[in-house]
């Protein structure tokens, strides 16, 4: 755990009110997943990117349940902002666990997803979801193993419900209509 804390001990000699005010706005995409859920439900909208848009809340409920309903209570991780409060935090801090980064899994699972059906808009995706899985570690809400394992699984997640799902798109034939 020290050189996870020296890490983040290392990110937070980069603060300043702007990146304060940055890193703020930009976790708040991760909160509690609305943000990617609502992305899902809107992509189901247009036929065009219907597809997309059940690929992205299939991967999200599967996120939701290896995350935040089986992971956070196995591992029962302290926050790094709870094992070390002498750091002034500006955003309060989640009453659960911290591994693996919920923030980091929605936000990757969303922009895989995003990715394994439309390669520009998935990269764009992805590079936000980097900026909300860093935000996770300036803010000190999260160790870095916490972000990766959170970037790993959303990954992993995306590709495999992405891949079954398009697939099988033929099959769910009324749902891609």
């Amino acid at each position: 755990m020290a050189w996870e804390l020296s890490i983040l001990d290392a990110i937070q000699g980069i603060r300043t009110p702007f990146l304060d005010f940055f890193f703020k706005s930009v976790t708040m995409l991760g909160d509690k997943g609305y943000f990617c859920i609502a992305l899902g439900l809107i992509l189901l909208i247009p036929k065009k990117t219907r597809t997309c848009g059940i690929c992205v809340l299939a991967a999200l409920f599967c996120n939701a349940i290896v995350c935040n309903i089986t992971l956070k209570p196995l591992v029962a991780r302290q926050r790094p902002c709870w094992v070390n409060p002498l750091i002034e935090t500006i955003v309060k801090s989640p009453d659960n666990f911290s591994f693996p980064s919920g923030h980091s899994a929605a936000c990757f699972v969303t922009a895989t997803s995003i990715y394994m059906n439309n390669k520009r808009w998935g990269t764009a995706a992805l590079v936000v979801a980097a900026f909300v899985a860093f935000s996770r570690l300036y803010l000190y809400m999260h160790w870095p193993t916490d972000v990766l394992a959170g970037i790993l699984i959303g990954v992993i997640l995306g590709v495999v419900v992405s891949k079954i799902i398009l697939k099988n798109c033929h099959k769910v034939r009324f749902l891609a209509d």
